[in-house]
């Protein structure tokens, strides 16, 4: 028999059309939760917490077994059953006759479709499930938040359905429900960007501005921020009048708005916290957090949990996003902020490109900026649903940065602070969290500790008073009294009681974070002297996690003998285990660990202990790289083996460049950097690698070493003009090339001569990059260096290229070629051959160059070096190309602009994307040739590559006839003094 089942509306059951008697609201508020959480088993617990909330009677249990009873018989006949597990109730059923399920299946298959109309008939379908607001009718905490979660699902649906209708030019029939979705939800940026492109395109560019500015108003009233980079970006388009702003042609995924379908789910979590009790009224109060006020929806809902050090703020607040993360299903963002750190809080930068590389941004495309990517962050989130942890912030200055700007998310701080202007300014809801109530303090000892609390309760409840009710003092206290197994309880506590009075730890005015740090100083003292130590040094460590093996060499012992120590700390849980066997501290500890290395260990042995765990990283950094790259290692290890430390290793090392550089491990820093940067530069977060270049200059600087410090702005430079940002990438080279030029190395000069005229050369100052080419190739000449002569003549040739001098160019491209082959360097003799034979095109200098090319494929294919894979597939289009092999030319193209993507060289890809739209024009794929050419114009424009700009300005007029983008190509071309002629490659990067 047919069943189906529905929560998207009134909570219902029907076998073969006809419904089910499912008894009375709260039976059915029963169904309900078992409905959400099809084929997933729910406590017992969490039943009455979801059917009854604060207000659950005593005898609860018992009603809820009789209404799963009832249930049980009604659903019989519906080829589903509801089962006791272990781990709880399962209502398994076939998800798909669940209509919440159902609904997002189709909305998944949406976001995945390549076809926006069989996108809009899949959302459509989705919409339709829909009988009104959700557990219609029923009214508990749980289903109350989790009913306004669904609708912001339902929402972030219509969305999505208005993208691709836009797309499909169904703008005007949209512009109605448009505009009254906008005045209902004023900042929203995603259907704010859909309002005014709609507005736009029924010729009312004027209200588009105005919509703008109204929401630009709205956001910093509100929320005290900018629009998003998006929004802007859409905002200056249309003041442009940007033709790729008209109707896409076809049912393709065009440059406009995109459907917002997550590519990536992060789930940050840390684990839930082992034991957990108590707290049933916090996380009460955070479910009533879910629920809808009255009146308008805010924007955003941000809790705050605030109480005191080892209150168990953070305990709760994973506790509780474990519980409600199934109602986030585009995943959960989590960061320690240490905000009380004196020495490492994290830097608010540094948490955006972590944030934005989990939501699936590409290094590259991160922002340089605090706000241009709070702005991106923004945008990212925008109609996801997603819960953002906020862990140990100190200040609304430390949290504002990261706060979402759709009410489609939820963030949870905890803070020592009460952070009053979260709460004035933001709309904050305070969950204050206190200590234990007494009953629960001695609940966590009896979960911890067993049955001897229910042999000695008034004691337990004296060992819960001792820890000040605190749950970091009481795990701590619990582990110490089940290691002691044969001391009595009462034993325990007056040793404690004794130890506090020895100990000047108590302030007068009785903080309970005084009681942690007795019980923290009671455990210590039980540690054997080696243990303590370990302990000790550990508060030194930099970064968040450390693994066994940085262990010994920060204690100066083996492996073994690291493993060892590394458990007596688990055990009295002073230290945790993390993912990967790796182990972390808690902060408190942390700084408790860290002052007791200052008061007991000598500063020249707290000195030694992180040099030589500094030596372990740079060592470390050595041998990956060696195996990585073994053209430059005479002995190479296992590259699988290197990738994997270097990225489990990767936050700690750039917490030693950057702490080395602060902290007068200078040399450490900037070996370290210098080391680690080809790996960055290739495929590592271009963000962390700017942050790690960045402290080899600081720290080269600290030491007076002009010559590192010349490599270090080379090496920024060259990770500047990657992300497209060619004024901060000019800025930086001219740095290293006026302290190469003291310090009188010709050599290095050079380079940085050819890498200042590349810059310049994207930036579309012909002149200026043939000057610094030229003296680039004296410097050469001077030296006897004939392959930096061909490198240069190469780049000189480029410049007459696209001036239009082709006979200069010839001359200088078959001089660099000679240089090459009497060298034997055979990539850079394919090179210049490919430039040869686009400005000949001559059949047999084709196929000359397109067999050299082949070779050099191979080897570096071999060699798996993507960059020069990457140049090499360029050229080797742009010669199939000229030979008519459109096919061979289009394929090579579209798997070097993976590449150029994955290594994140924009401005390659802009470059790219012209190419391959010119090649698919002449193939007389015109539609798809547009999408090439609207992508590199987006592309172009954001890193300021002007002659690009108006490649695809031509191509786009090309393909569809239009005379305006031809105007704008030939004023570009005309601006940078070049004729409009097909590019000739560009100059290859150079280091």
């Amino acid at each position: 028999m047919a069943a189906e089942f529905g929560v998207l509306g009134a909570v219902e059951a029907r076998i073969d059309g006809r419904s089910i008697v499912l008894g009375h609201a709260r039976q059915r508020c029963v169904l309900g939760v078992l409905l959400v959480e099809a084929g997933r088993p729910v406590t017992v617990d969490q039943l009455i917490d979801r059917v009854w909330g604060q207000d659950a009677p005593q005898r609860a249990a018992g009603a809820l077994y009789s209404y799963l009873s009832r249930l049980r018989g009604a659903v019989a006949g519906a080829e589903a059953a509801i089962e006791r597990q272990p781990s709880g109730y399962v209502l398994t059923v076939d998800p798909q006759t669940v209509d919440l399920h159902r609904f997002r299946r189709l909305i998944t298959a949406a976001r995945a479709s390549e076809s926006d109309q069989a996108a809009t008939d899949l959302i459509t379908e989705a919409l339709a499930l829909w009988r009104g607001e959700p557990f219609a009718g029923l009214d508990t905490p749980w289903l109350d938040s989790t009913r306004r979660l669904l609708l912001n699902e339902r929402f972030a649906a219509e969305l999505d359905r208005n993208d691709v209708l836009l797309r499909l030019g169904r703008h005007g029939e949209l512009l109605p429900a448009l505009s009254a979705a906008a005045a209902e939800y004023p900042l929203d940026e995603r259907l704010a960007e859909q309002s005014m492109l709609a507005l736009y395109r029924c010729g009312r560019q004027a209200d588009a501005d105005e919509q703008y500015r109204r929401i630009r108003r709205g956001l910093a009233d509100e929320l005290g921020s900018d629009p998003g980079t998006a929004l802007r970006r859409l905002h200056e388009r249309i003041l442009a009048a940007d033709p790729t702003l008209d109707v896409p042609v076809g049912d393709a995924r065009g440059p406009g708005v995109q459907l917002a379908a997550p590519t990536t789910v992060p789930a940050q979590l840390p684990a839930d916290v082992r034991a957990f009790t108590g707290r049933t009224g916090e996380l009460a109060a955070l479910d009533r957090l879910l629920a809808p006020p009255d009146g308008d929806e805010p924007p955003l809902t941000v809790a705050l949990l605030s109480g005191t050090a080892g209150v168990g703020k953070s305990a709760l607040a994973v506790r509780w996003a474990h519980r409600v993360r199934e109602a986030f299903p585009d995943g959960q963002l989590y960061v320690n902020l240490r905000g009380y750190d004196a020495e490492q809080p994290v830097a608010v930068a540094d948490v955006l490109a972590s944030f934005l590389t989990a939501l699936g941004v590409r290094g590259p495309e991160i922002p340089p900026g605090v706000e241009e990517r709070a702005g991106r962050y923004r945008s990212e989130l925008t109609g996801r649903r997603m819960l953002v942890l906020l862990d140990n912030a100190s200040s609304v200055e430390q949290v504002r940065p990261l706060l979402p700007g759709t009410g489609s998310c939820l963030v949870l701080i905890t803070s020592r602070d009460s952070l009053p202007g979260m709460v004035a300014v933001h709309g904050a809801e305070r969950v204050s969290l206190d200590l234990l109530p007494p009953a629960d303090a001695v609940g966590l000892l009896r979960r911890l500790i067993g049955v001897r609390v229910d042999h000695e309760p008034s004691v337990a409840a004296d060992l819960a008073a001792a820890c000040a009710r605190l749950p970091l003092a009481l795990r701590i206290a619990a582990e110490l009294a089940a290691a002691r197994a044969d001391v009595s309880l009462a034993e325990l506590v007056a040793e404690l009681g004794d130890h506090r009075l020895r100990l000047d730890l108590l302030d007068a005015g009785g903080d309970p974070r005084a009681a942690v740090r007795v019980v923290f100083s009671w455990s210590y003292q039980h540690l054997p002297a080696d243990a303590a130590r370990a302990f000790r040094l550990l508060g030194l460590h930099p970064g968040d996690s450390v693994h066994v093996e940085a262990v010994a060499e920060l204690t100066g012992t083996d492996v073994g003998e690291a493993r060892r120590l590394l458990g007596v700390l688990v055990r009295a849980s002073l230290i945790h285990v993390g993912r990967g066997g790796r182990y972390g501290m808690h902060d408190l500890l942390r700084a408790y660990a860290a002052e007791l290395a200052t008061a007991h260990d000598a500063a020249p042995d707290r000195k030694a202990a992180l040099t030589r765990l500094f030596d372990h990283y740079l060592a470390g950094s050595v041998a990956a790289m060696d195996a990585l790259y073994p053209e430059h290692a005479a002995a190479a290890g296992d590259p699988d083996t290197a990738r994997n430390w270097i990225e489990a290793e990767r936050p700690n090392l750039a917490a030693a460049c950057t702490y080395g550089a602060a902290h007068g491990w200078y040399r450490h820093a900037i070996d370290l950097a210098g080391t680690l940067f080809r790996y960055l530069d290739a495929g590592g977060p271009v963000a962390e690698a700017v942050t790690v270049t960045a402290s080899a200059v600081s720290a080269a600087r600290a030491v007076g070493d002009r010559a590192a410090q010349a490599r270090a702005l080379s090496d920024l430079g060259r990770l500047h003009r990657r992300q497209g940002r060619l004024d901060e990438a000019a800025e930086t080279y001219r740095q290293a090339l006026a302290l190469y030029a003291d310090l009188g190395e010709r050599a290095a000069e050079a380079v940085a001569l050819r890498n200042l005229g590349s810059v310049h050369w994207r930036l579309g100052d012909y002149r200026r990059a043939a000057d610094h080419y030229q003296r680039a190739w004296s410097h050469h000449r001077q030296l006897g260096d004939e392959a930096g002569q061909a490198d240069a003549l190469v780049r000189l040739g480029l410049v007459d290229a696209r001036l239009g001098d082709e006979a200069q160019a010839t001359e200088r491209l078959q001089a660099a070629l000679e240089l090459s082959a009497r060298l034997g360097d055979r990539f850079s003799e394919a090179y210049a051959l490919s430039l040869l034979a686009r400005l000949s095109r001559r059949p047999a200098q084709l196929e000359r160059a397109a067999l050299q090319l082949e070779q050099s494929l191979a080897a570096v294919r071999q060699a798996e070096d993507r960059t020069a894979e990457a140049y090499v597939l360029t050229d080797l289009a742009a010669v199939y190309a000229r030979g008519d092999r459109l096919a061979d030319a289009a394929g090579h193209l579209r798997r070097a602009l993976v590449l150029h993507r994955r290594i994140g060289d924009r401005a390659s890809e802009a470059e790219a994307l012209n190419d391959l739209g010119q090649v698919l024009r002449a193939a007389g794929d015109a539609a798809e040739a547009r999408t090439q050419h609207d992508q590199a114009l987006v592309l172009a424009r954001e890193i300021g590559d002007r002659y690009e700009q108006a490649r695809a300005h031509d191509g786009i007029a090309a393909t569809d006839g239009d005379g305006a983008n031809l105007e704008l190509a030939r004023r570009i071309f005309a601006d940078l003094a070049v004729p409009a002629a097909p590019s000739l490659g560009s100059p290859a990067s150079s280091s």
